[in-house]
């Protein structure tokens, strides 16, 4: 299976997996994004971990997008037409922005820290920076794209990000929500945006869904890895 080397509005959805584990002082949890488009596997692959969890880590929660401010988990109506209303004006988008951001932070401090202390892996189906590969999904005008960057910037960011590339003609097969022109406009729009983001993965997401949630637990395991290693050099440089 072909993957990349680490280098570098929506109902929001949480589900807080019940755990019993001690906590590992030598590891930490993990926030993990998953990209794709619709069609790549990402709901099927994120509840593959959550059922199965990597050993280090204790427990699983899944957000969609954003955190939404609360810890529960609600059910809705998947989206079959992600272009299907019309974007908001200018001075909303830019408010919605605003308020997802927030969101975004919100997620960081009561959601993300608290689970790395705790050796819990955070799993978000896409995250704030998918605005910038479909802003009609997310109803943003044009002239609101130049804030869009920037909310983008201004937000945490994700221990790891792994995106799960399909190839358009596939998508189409899988799920022909969109145009497959678009389909393919938005593959490359993330492997360009994967290609300048710290802690990326490309995950070829072709094959069996097992076998890539088998892909994204070693992808995430190495992950770990890195940091706990990384953490042990710190610590040896600041006693030497």
């Amino acid at each position: 299976m072909a993957k990349a080397t680490l280098p570098h509005s929506l109902a929001a959805h949480l589900k807080v997996r019940p755990f019993k584990c001690m906590h590992n002082l030598n590891r930490r949890g993990l926030w993990v994004a998953v990209f794709g488009p619709d069609g790549a596997g990402k709901s099927a692959v994120i509840k593959r971990l959550a059922d199965d969890v990597p050993a280090p880590l204790c427990g699983t929660q899944q957000f969609h997008f954003r955190p939404m401010f609360r810890l529960e988990w609600n059910e809705s109506p998947a989206t079959t037409t992600p272009h299907g209303r019309a974007p908001r004006s200018a001075l909303v988008a830019i408010v919605k922005l605003l308020y997802w951001l927030a969101d975004c932070w919100y997620g960081y401090v009561f959601i993300a820290l608290p689970a790395r202390t705790g050796s819990r892996l955070v799993i978000f189906d896409r995250y704030l920076d998918d605005i910038l590969i479909d802003p009609l999904r997310y109803r943003l005008p044009k002239s609101s794209l130049w804030f869009a960057r920037l909310a983008v910037s201004l937000a945490p960011r994700p221990d790891l990000y792994i995106l799960l590339d399909v190839p358009a003609e596939i998508v189409q097969q899988r799920k022909a929500e969109v145009s497959a022109a678009e389909s393919q406009r938005q593959r490359l729009a993330y492997r360009e945006m994967f290609r300048s983001l710290p802690n990326a993965c490309v995950v070829d997401a072709v094959p069996p869904v097992d076998e890539v949630a088998e892909e994204l637990k070693a992808v995430i395991l190495e992950s770990l890895d890195r940091q706990a290693t990384t953490r042990g050099r710190a610590s040896l440089a600041a006693h030497a």
